[in-house]
């Protein structure tokens, strides 16, 4: 059978939302409008800098050829990208009413992150870190109404760019006038230099992410992700490589087919006009997404002192053994499904192998097309219906069930895919399980910039954050996801307290690891919108 995929307006996209940036240096600046007379001026002066996906594609493309012929990262291979994205209120002060009508008045993105805080499950109590009474970034410390996000393979192109953009909201090149912007936050970040690809608890982060479907151009196999498994082979209807499902671009980009809850081939096809019907947003949102951005701290320490002082007491003394239960893949990015008594490297580096999993199903090996040198030769994956191997409440499991039913069919879980464009911030704290506590010169300031991109806040991010990584009962029941679930049961003593079941043996999580200090909800237009604001 024969799937026709859509044509993306590569140009028109913005490049951070499909193709991903990926860069080690990236600054986030955060902006509030002060004059909106004058910030037309500025958007004038910044959108032939914003970054597309055609361009993003174009680079990412060359990088992993030019990998491929020489057998290591190629040198000297630099770009510096920029992406661009308002909150309501920022839409609010520069675009006339009418051009707003069409969102939900009652939808997260117009209320914003601050009022969503405790639907999410953050603190309620005014005095905890995680209210948006503490917050750095939004909440009651500031009005963050642009985020501007700047990415490159060089840190001294990097710091270059971010000179040049503050040049500009005093003086808008061109224009001679101030832009009418205030800077009110901004956050450096880089990839661990220790551990690429990791977080700050050590884990691979971004190992499954999914397939979107989609054309970059005209040309027969022209996908913008790219097809492993032999045209043979059944599963390449529905997966980009073993365990990467393809899910329509409707689902992160407006105006495009939409994913069905029971048909993971067959679309729902949009039309230009259902965009306000169908996503509460204008017409001329097509090409666009919404943005979620959380400035996540991390607390490392607390993270690995419970692994170390809490796993002896179930049975586990290896806390890289407990800390991959808990996360539900071993600190190399291994899943534990597939290598359920100790890390495995290899497996963590075969990308055709380390997403092919189930958890209610047995696994099985794809036919990999006969041009590409791989043959997964790893165990697969029994099925774990109960948890025995991967805990019910795990990480990996509680944001993307897979094949398990929830309270849906499995097919509708893809649905609920968001992706995560996230990036460590701070400096890492260097644990030496020998030798604790950790001396921590940066007081526990480190953590995740978490972005994700979505075509609904409520359908895809918070369903995920409340109705599952904090539900004790889904996807199944077992307790709260023990890594990025909340709490906030005033019945308890410790209204944060979390469950983590581990083989029928409940764990009691009496702190957070994960805490939010800030964030906002963002609307990234499509670049032909920028360019109508800014007339």
């Amino acid at each position: 059978m024969s799937i026709t995929e859509p044509l993306l307006e590569a140009d028109d996209i913005q490049g951070n939302i499909l193709a991903g940036f990926n860069k080690d240096h990236q600054q986030f600046i955060f902006f509030e409008i002060e004059k909106p007379d004058l910030v037309k001026d500025w958007l004038r002066y910044i959108e032939p800098k914003i970054s597309t996906l055609r361009e993003v594609v174009s680079f990412n493309r060359l990088y992993q050829t030019m990998w491929a012929r020489q057998g290591n990262e190629p040198k000297g291979l630099i770009a510096t990208w920029m992406n661009l994205a308002f909150s309501y209120s920022g839409l609010q002060k520069i675009l006339p009413k009418e051009k707003l009508l069409d969102f939900g008045q009652e939808s997260a993105y117009v209320k914003g992150l601050q009022k969503r805080s405790g639907d999410l499950g953050d603190p309620t109590d005014p005095t905890a870190e995680g209210h948006p009474n503490k917050w750095v970034l939004g909440g009651s410390a500031n009005n963050p109404d642009i985020c501007l996000i700047i990415a490159s393979d060089s840190h001294n192109q990097l710091e270059a760019m971010i000179s040049t953009i503050k040049l500009s909201i005093d003086k808008v090149p061109g224009f001679g006038k101030s832009s009418g912007l205030k800077m009110v936050f901004e956050q450096a970040c880089k990839t661990r230099f220790d551990l690429p690809g990791h977080e700050h608890f050590g884990f691979k982060d971004g190992v499954s992410q999914p397939g979107v479907r989609g054309k970059i151009s005209v040309a027969l196999d022209d996908y913008l992700t790219k097809r492993f498994i032999d045209s043979s082979d059944p599963r390449s209807q529905i997966e980009a490589s073993p365990g990467q499902k393809l899910i329509w671009p409707g689902e992160f980009v407006f105006g495009y087919p939409k994913q069905k809850d029971d048909d993971p081939i067959t679309p729902d096809q949009i039309k230009d006009s259902d965009l306000p019907s169908v996503y509460s947003v204008p017409v001329w949102a097509k090409n666009g997404s919404f943005l979620v951005v959380r400035r996540l701290r991390q607390d490392v320490k607390g993270f690995w002192e419970f692994l170390i002082n809490e796993g002896p007491k179930v049975g586990i003394s290896d806390p890289f053994m407990f800390g991959a239960k808990l996360v539900g893949r071993w600190p190399s990015g291994a899943p534990i499904m597939r290598s359920p008594t100790q890390d495995n490297k290899e497996l963590a580096k075969a990308e055709l192998a380390n997403n092919n999993f189930n958890f209610q199903n047995d696994s099985s090996t794809a036919k990999i097309r006969s041009d590409i040198d791989f043959k997964d030769e790893i165990d697969q994956a029994k099925a774990d219906e109960f948890g025995e191997v991967c805990p019910v409440s795990a990480h990996i499991r509680k944001v993307y069930p897979r094949d398990v039913d929830t309270d849906r069919p499995a097919s509708a879980n893809l649905t609920r895919r968001i992706i995560r464009r996230g990036i460590p911030y701070g400096e890492p704290l260097n644990i030496n399980l020998a030798l604790p506590p950790y001396e921590d010169s940066q007081n526990g300031d480190r953590g995740l910039m978490f972005l994700s991109y979505q075509t609904s806040i409520e359908e895809q991010f918070e369903f995920i954050s409340n109705k599952w990584a904090n539900s004790k009962k889904l996807p199944r029941e077992g307790g709260e996801d023990p890594i990025i679930g909340q709490n906030n049961d005033p019945s308890q003593n410790n209204p944060r307290t979390r469950t983590f079941d581990l083989n029928g043996c409940p764990i009691n999580l009496m702190n957070d690891f994960v805490i939010p200090t800030g964030g906002e909800y963002y609307f990234q237009p499509p670049i032909s919108a920028i360019k109508s604001i800014s007339l």
